[in-house]
């Protein structure tokens, strides 16, 4: 699989860009796309040492134009026996890749509005709280990658090169810049009703979905929150769960006392989970 990231405007129009902010936004999109990459083979979320991960990952070539560059990933057998697409074609992990990094982008980058691919969601069933954890991991790479934008650059679009038309993956622009670097602490406390879609225990974190604005927020659960807010997101998860799959109608629907990390735009980012109850009335 090949995929290509071109720099566009300002001086990429000229086919170079500015050599520290460039290859620091260089940086950061190879790490993110090596951290989704290597989760397909390990199974895990891994966030530094990638010198010596069991996949290919190769820049190829720059290619003439505003100021394009080439990456070629490449899954052996170890993928192919691997936790996450052991049994599955090369193809379909590539595709899985694919639909990995739109969404992990998506997420990071605030324009997750797109309805999330049937693959992803499979994951998230079969490996609950991992691409939650996937995003997380990603985030201060994805930051890094925005590096050169307004310093030289305007967007960067990074898309799977086919025989056919590129497939997009991400844009990152001066607006997605803004919504990642920037956050504005929002400590007033507040309560809502939710459904928990994932929670990975080892972080404490994971995605909850806001029922009144219809999107999938991610959650950092507070250390101090008590023993009945755990059980009370682990029965949400599980008939989440039942509704996606199973077509059960058990309301999954929870009430959230948090506070959250919101973008200056007032978006919120993430919420910050006090305490978890089956019902409102009992916060």
């Amino acid at each position: 699989m090949y995929l290509t990231v071109k720099f566009e405007g300002g001086l990429a129009e000229q086919h170079k860009i500015p050599a520290y902010d460039g290859t620091k936004s260089l940086e950061g999109l190879t790490r993110s796309i090596l951290i989704v990459s290597n989760f397909l083979v390990e199974g895990r979320v891994r966030r530094r040492e990638f010198g010596n991960v069991p996949l290919t990952f190769n820049l190829v070539a720059q290619q003439p134009g505003s100021f394009e560059s080439i990456f070629e990933v490449a899954y052996g057998a170890a993928v192919m026996g691997g936790p996450v697409v052991g049994g599955l074609a090369a193809g379909v992990a590539g595709n899985l890749l694919t639909d990995l990094l739109k969404v992990v982008y998506q997420r990071v980058c605030g324009t997750a509005h797109e309805e999330v691919p049937q693959r992803v969601l499979d994951l998230e069933a079969q490996r609950p709280g991992d691409v939650a954890a996937l995003v997380e991991a990603a985030e201060p790479a994805i930051r890094l990658g925005h590096n050169v934008i307004n310093h030289g650059v305007i967007n960067i679009n990074i898309q799977q090169a086919t025989n056919a038309a590129p497939q997009q993956l991400a844009e990152l622009t001066p607006a997605t810049k803004a919504y990642v670097w920037e956050n504005a602490i929002n400590n007033g406390v507040r309560l809502k009703l939710f459904s928990i879609g994932s929670f990975n225990a080892n972080q404490g974190t994971g995605r909850a979905f806001d029922l009144e604005e219809g999107r999938s927020i991610p959650f950092e659960l507070m250390s101090d929150a008590d023993r009945q807010t755990i059980e009370t997101l682990l029965a949400s998860i599980s008939q989440y769960t039942r509704r996606r799959r199973l077509g059960d109608n058990l309301a999954s629907a929870v009430a959230l006392q948090y506070t959250s990390v919101d973008a200056l735009d007032g978006r919120i980012k993430k919420i910050r989970i006090l305490k978890a109850r089956t019902d409102m009335n009992q916060i």
